[in-house]
């Protein structure tokens, strides 16, 4: 019997040999000298595609074939998790893809391994793969976050080219791997990583060693037009700004100054010349010294500059190569040093003037994106371009800034970068373009608005012609791209589904209400499934505000009501009649009443809140297109003769001629009243003419207390918006494929607005 037991455990164990689970990250070749890991690749390629410099470089016939990389993950499904990994091997340039997915159209060697599937250039690479544990990739994959484009991880000689080539600077002694998140926005990169050290290492001639990040200042005083700054944070207490070959027997008293009262020196190039700023923590000691030695030359504006003929060493010259100039400039606590006195005497007067790097909101818009601590900070401006130092990219471009950073944090060095597109501005600085987001097909909903219960600001939703669902952030990034199976009736809706402050988002097809997530997960029970097709968009209602929803949805000529976990209101029983259901059902309340209004035939219909009809409107109704509003606490709309209806709480129905135009257009919000007749545009008293042409609905908007009027000329593509006197905003109307969206995006009281200038692309800009 033993026996038997002993040989069902010996089969049992080989069974768990044989199908343990493997994962991609257990056959990264042995060589990989750089590992991209790519979380989802919807999203990747959104984001790739969104990024005009990424784009370009995917594109490129470079050393390991980007084109031929992205031509084979093409292949895969949107969700799927792939690792992209780059070697050198016997002077060959070879790539290795490594995901669960598999790809059937490919010209790559391939072989798989208990469900993965490898690809590569090298059939040699590829034969020689074998499961096995990456501890570097191990080490740093912990740090990464799932929602960043994709993420990086570059071995000890790459990790010190980029950290060089990001810092315009050759740290002699900094040879260490590292890894970092990338994220890729329309206009900007930004990177986030770690470099892991230990206690022994020297990084940077001892740069690093011992140091504590802080708080720098010296961009403070730059001026606007400066090309790059570099500054380092330092303390007295690790005093590590001495050079070790620095002859201490000869300091002098200016130098010992220059050392011990110090807490960050920078490193500026404005115009080709080249100024070293050192923030003093005692100003007084070093100008006394420099008056004691009578080395003043002039004051320019209240602030001494001085010839400068004393300093004999040199204590920053393992920092930044500081040299030795011939003016100083005291300025406020700022020591600044320049061999041309124009240039400090520019620096006063940009500084009495405001004009400086602390008032640059491109400048201050990279410094948001990264720690307000650091240990060291290299700003470039214009005229450097860190793809062609890295030999990727040798073609110009416009992400001409970036803002790189790093921050000493006991043996670990925090890595932030922002490589960015300097914001421009459209007309006459009156509209600031935020971001254009690419899609993967033409839209099919026109792009709007959802609120973010995260940030509390507001994201968008966009539907494509191949019922492709995006959020996207109020940052141009794509969240989550879903595809929905059929187009999308009407626009989003939100919920709080569990009255948590979380929202959700609601909407239906033909055959199914969808609730979805934050992160574009479906709520369950939903998706709800319908037989007979859906007619028009679902109405929520939340009668008492108390997030109770109810759900209705048109089948036709039949009104159904769900509760908000998709279960059938048995209380609601609405009688249909022979005519179809033309319009949305609205809910209003009047007087303490509930009213759900819709229209079916030549019928108006008023029901109470179990579905009977509350008010019976006697005589029939020739309805416009408009739809149905509440003005002065009675039902209002309009017909195809151009009468505005009113019905009353109690019943009564009066009818109002309008005019005698056959285009009228009826919007009204509050107590504001908008028509637009034929050509004339009315709110309330006021009116203005537009131009003839064919128009949509006009329709108005509150944003932080201001009314906006938005109008859309179908016929040439022009985007209208208004103010509450009808005075139309500067830079409109605007180019557009689609009516415009308005709001505030960013809760900064500034308004937004969403366009579309070309297919397949959607465009914000705030209006200045």
């Amino acid at each position: 019997m033993k026996k038997y037991i002993y040989l069902f455990l010996i089969f049992w164990s080989c069974n768990i040999i044989e199908y343990t689970p493997q994962e991609i990250e257990n056959f990264i070749p042995v060589k990989s000298s750089i590992i991209i890991k790519i979380n989802n690749l919807g999203k990747f390629k959104s984001d790739i595609a969104n990024n005009e410099l990424l784009l370009k470089v995917s594109k490129l016939d470079s050393k390991y074939n980007f084109k031929s990389q992205l031509g084979l993950i093409n292949n895969f499904n949107d969700n799927s998790e792939i690792l992209i990994c780059l070697s050198n091997i016997s002077n060959e340039n070879v790539f290795t893809v490594i995901t669960k997915d598999s790809a059937s159209n490919h010209k790559l060697y391939h072989k798989s391994i208990n469900g993965i599937n490898i690809y590569s250039n090298s059939l040699t690479n590829v034969n020689g793969i074998t499961a096995r544990v990456d501890d570097k990739y191990n080490k740093y994959k912990k740090t990464f976050n799932k929602n960043s484009s994709f993420s990086v991880i570059l071995n000890d000689s790459l990790g010190k080219e980029f950290i060089d080539a990001g810092f315009n600077s050759d740290f002699e002694n900094n040879k260490h791997s590292i890894g970092f998140g990338v994220d890729l926005f329309n206009n900007k990169i930004l990177l986030n990583g770690l470099i892991f050290i230990d206690d022994s290492t020297k990084v940077s001639n001892n740069v690093f060693q011992g140091s504590t990040s802080g708080q720098l200042k010296n961009y403070q005083i730059a001026p606007k037009n400066s090309n790059s700054l570099k500054s380092f944070n330092f303390t007295n207490s690790n005093n590590y700004l001495k050079n070790k070959k620095l002859d201490i027997q000869n300091e002098d008293e200016y130098s010992k100054i220059l050392n011990e009262n110090s807490s960050e020196v920078s490193r500026l190039i404005i115009n080709d010349n080249e100024v070293f700023i050192i923030k003093s923590n005692n100003i007084e000691l070093f100008n006394n010294y420099l008056s004691r030695n009578k080395n003043i030359n002039s004051a320019y504006r209240g602030f001494n500059i001085y010839s400068n003929n004393n300093l004999k060493i040199n204590p920053f010259i393992s920092l930044v190569n500081f040299k030795n100039k011939k003016k100083i400039l005291i300025f406020k606590d700022h020591i600044v040093f320049s061999d041309n006195e124009g240039v400090l005497k520019n620096i006063v007067n940009e500084n009495l003037n405001g004009n400086t790097l602390e008032k640059n909101e491109n400048f201050n818009n990279s410094l948001s994106e990264i720690s307000n601590y650091s240990t060291l900070n290299y700003n470039s401006f214009s005229n450097y371009n860190l793809f062609e130092e890295l030999n990727i990219l040798n073609t110009p471009h416009d992400f001409s800034q970036s803002c790189f950073q790093l921050v000493q944090d006991n043996g670990i060095i925090h890595f932030n970068a922002v490589i960015s597109r300097p914001q421009s501005t459209k007309d006459s600085a009156k509209l600031t373009k935020q971001f254009d987001v690419k899609i993967d097909e033409e839209i099919l909903m026109n792009p709007h608005f959802v609120k973010n219960h995260i940030t509390k600001k507001l994201d968008i939703v966009v539907q494509d012609i191949k019922n492709n669902l995006y959020l996207i952030s109020n940052k141009g990034k794509v969240i989550w791209k879903r595809n929905i199976g059929s187009p999308i009736l009407g626009k989003i809706l939100q919920i709080d589904l569990y009255k948590n402050g979380r929202l959700q988002l609601i909407f239906n097809t033909k055959n199914k209400i969808y609730v979805l997530d934050r992160n574009g997960n479906q709520v369950t029970p939903f998706p709800k499934n319908f037989k007979d097709p859906i007619t028009l968009p679902i109405s929520v209602f939340d009668y008492d505000v108390n997030k109770s929803y109810r759900i209705l949805v048109t089948q036709g000529s039949e009104l159904l009501m769900f509760d908000k976990k998709g279960k059938k209101v048995n209380g609601f029983k609405y009688v249909e009649s022979r005519d179809q259901i033309t319009s949305t059902a609205k809910h209003f309340r009047v007087l303490n009443k509930d009213f759900i209004v819709f229209k079916t035939g030549n019928k108006l219909k008023i029901l109470n809140r179990r579905g009977k009809e509350r008010i019976k409107v006697k005589g029939e109704i020739n309805f416009s297109e408009q739809g149905i509003f509440k003005l002065n606490n009675k039902l209002t709309t309009s017909t195809h003769d151009q009468k505005l209806i009113q019905i009353a709480v109690n019943g009564d129905l009066s009818s109002t001629e309008l005019n005698n135009s056959k285009n009228l257009r009826l919007y009204i919000y509050k107590n504001n009243t908008l028509i637009l007749d034929e050509n004339e545009l009315k709110l309330n008293s006021k009116s203005i003419d537009m131009p003839f042409s064919n128009y949509n609905m006009p329709s108005i908007k509150e944003i932080n207390n201001k009314l906006l009027i938005s109008l859309f000329d179908t016929q040439n593509n022009k985007s209208y918006l208004f103010d509450k006197n009808l005075k139309l905003l500067s830079s409109f109307p605007i180019y557009s494929l689609i009516p415009t969206e308005i709001g505030d995006m960013n809760s900064d009281k500034k308004i937004e607005i969403i366009i579309s200038n070309k297919n397949k692309t959607i465009s914000t800009y705030t209006i200045n």
